[in-house]
């Protein structure tokens, strides 16, 4: 635990134990969805629902935007319906991290701005202006492509 491939936690996000279901048995669902779930693989607890992830990502490649530590998360949401859902994906556990995630501490934050500012000043300062266009530019398809992978070749990348 703890040796990710790109460097240390920065944020998280604390999970409500009441807004998952873990049933013992299929008429035990909590979540109103226990066909979809069970067809998921519900998990009976926190460690189930991470060992089952861990047993499926543990031979697989990771890469940074297809198979990576945010669809390990999302995997693990699905298993236990997080907010009774088995809809989780890479977007979905990003927004959630993003807009309800907490910083681990101060130096979190400088980690993980602190590279994009250097580079963005960087590229200003060599290229002037038309850098921040085509940074703009870059960002928008890699996003364009990252949502389009997501949703339209749901369970083929990884």
């Amino acid at each position: 635990m703890d040796n990710f491939a790109y460097g240390s936690v920065a944020r998280y996000l604390q999970l409500d134990r009441k807004k998952c279901c873990f049933p013992v048995n299929l008429a035990a669902h909590v979540c109103g969805q226990s066909y979809n779930h069970s067809e998921v693989g519900a998990a009976i607890s926190w460690d189930d629902a991470l060992q089952s992830g861990m047993r499926r990502f543990q031979h697989k490649f990771y890469n940074l935007f297809t198979c990576n530590c945010h669809l390990f998360v999302a995997n693990c949401l699905n298993k236990i319906a997080y907010k009774g859902s088995v809809e989780w994906n890479v977007l979905n556990v990003a927004a959630l991290v993003w807009f309800h995630g907490q910083w681990v501490d101060k130096m979190s934050v400088v980690r993980s701005f602190l590279p994009f500012l250097t580079v963005t000043c960087i590229g200003i300062l060599m290229a002037g202006w038309s850098f921040l266009i085509g940074m703009a530019a870059f960002s928008a398809l890699l996003i364009g492509w990252f949502i389009f992978t997501v949703y339209c070749f749901k369970g083929f990348v990884c």
